[in-house]
């Protein structure tokens, strides 16, 4: 199937211009908000005993200014408080880093492998630089959530109400940020004489769209994460996801839309089945929070969403259709019926796993 690239977007995915040189930067960028992240995170910090960024975690001394500089401060040289002795923390130099290093990825898969351009749905001219800062605003709200919640277990609302507010504003404002829009029926397409069923509509009312698209995936992000908690809290006798979790998933909804958000879901529970014994197995920890998780899938979906939605399995006929696309079932009842299982299936078995990833012993040295 061929891609039509807009005229705009050439300058930006011409291999005539080195990638390295705008990924260099954005590393930077991304250092620089890595770090803001971090005093963001201090700031909405539970623990009375917290300090800002600029002093000392346990004695609460002035931190020297050179220790404040991005890359500068990841020198291994005096990473100890000189009045009390405490290490400065190295998970967030680690934030920091990562930062920088999703914003030059992104930017690559998305400006140079274009991860998002599917049939369909192809940013019109100017369009194709504000969702990319949508989407990397999106970026700094999961960066957030992840540490504020490996740290202390919660996602607060400054972050998921906050992003909710942006993630409707934004594609209400600008009326073309959607990777998919908000119904695609992909069964009706026929090879060669016309392309999937649109309503009308989305294409005359495109503020109205974007404004029906991002509260529809707020909606089934919070809706269906809501769901799954209350299963999840039969199956293990108390809460595994909060409702910080509902509300993160609104967030991203909001952001990406129903049809990313129906992946994310059982995406989720195998990103923390992996993280999680691997966790148990260095740290004993027996519990972690689901928050993470679910941003990691959604970085994995928006990464590599062309790929997802374009994956189908060939007919074994040559020149029919094929025997199964994953587009078509966000057309298909029956089609969304089984992602949902799926979704749900993938929760059980994380629960029940994770039953017996707490039982097993650690031993402590």
């Amino acid at each position: 199937m061929v891609q039509v690239v807009p005229e705009h977007m050439i300058s930006l995915l011409s291999w005539d211009v080195s990638p390295v040189i705008p990924m260099g930067v954005l590393f930077l960028v991304g250092v620089l908000i890595g770090q803001g992240v971090n005093a963001w995170v201090r700031r909405m910090s539970l623990q009375s005993s917290i300090q800002p960024l600029s002093r000392c975690l346990g004695c609460g001394s002035r931190v020297p200014l050179w220790k404040l500089i991005p890359l500068i401060r990841w020198i291994p040289f005096q990473n100890r408080c000189g009045d009390c002795g405490t290490l400065m923390p190295r998970s967030e130099k680690f934030l920091e880093l990562a930062t920088g290093g999703l914003f030059a990825l992104f930017y690559y898969l998305t400006v140079n492998l274009r991860c998002l351009e599917v049939p369909s749905v192809v940013p019109p001219a100017g369009m194709f630089e504000w969702r990319l800062l949508s989407h990397y605003l999106l970026l700094i709200l999961l960066i957030a959530a992840t540490s504020i919640d490996f740290r202390e277990y919660l996602i607060p609302d400054q972050i998921t109400f906050t992003g909710m507010i942006v993630g409707i504003l934004g594609a209400t404002v600008a009326g073309q940020l959607q990777v998919m829009h908000v119904w695609v029926d992909w069964n009706q397409a026929i090879p060669g004489l016309s392309g999937p069923y649109i309503p009308d509509w989305i294409k005359v009312h495109s503020h109205w769209h974007g404004l029906t698209w991002s509260l529809t995936g707020l909606i089934v992000g919070g809706g269906l994460t809501w769901i799954l908690r209350v299963v999840s809290s039969v199956l293990l006798g108390q809460e595994a996801l909060g409702f910080g979790d509902v509300t993160l998933m609104a967030m991203i909804g909001s952001f990406v839309g129903w049809q990313p958000v129906l992946l994310i879901l059982p995406l989720a529970p195998l990103c923390g089945l992996l993280i999680g014994f691997l966790s148990r197995a260095v740290t004993g920890k027996t519990y972690l929070p689901y928050g993470p998780y679910l941003c990691a899938a959604t970085l994995i979906v928006l990464m590599c969403w062309k790929w997802i939605w374009l994956a189908e399995w060939p007919a074994t006929v040559p020149g029919a259709p094929p025997e199964f696309s994953i587009r078509k079932l966000f057309g298909d009842f029956m089609g969304l019926a089984l992602i949902g299982g799926i979704a749900l299936g993938a929760l059980i078995l994380m629960l029940l796993l994770l039953r017996i990833y707490r039982a097993i012993p650690v031993k402590r040295h």
